[in-house]
């Protein structure tokens, strides 16, 4: 079992393997519990992953990836 110092590292590490900065991408670190409940609610079985969410928090779709800003766009028009 990973220490939560370990885990921490790991997670840091991720962002900044992939270069996963910028205005819209946003980085939760929660506890196991709250984390392990996200992941089945949105359906995460990798990292990284991302998801597009609405004002209202709604999932508009399951496979977004925020370097593809043209599916976004795509995406967005079509609501």
């Amino acid at each position: 079992m990973q220490t939560t110092a370990g885990r921490e590292d790991g997670w840091k590490n991720i962002i900044k393997e992939n270069d996963l900065i910028g205005d819209n991408i946003v980085h939760y670190n929660l506890p196991d519990d709250q984390q392990k409940a996200i992941e089945s609610y949105l359906g995460v079985h990798s990292y990284p992953t991302y998801r597009l969410i609405d004002q209202e928090g709604n999932i508009i779709n399951l496979n977004v990836d925020p370097r593809n800003l043209d599916t976004i766009e795509n995406i967005i028009k079509q609501i």
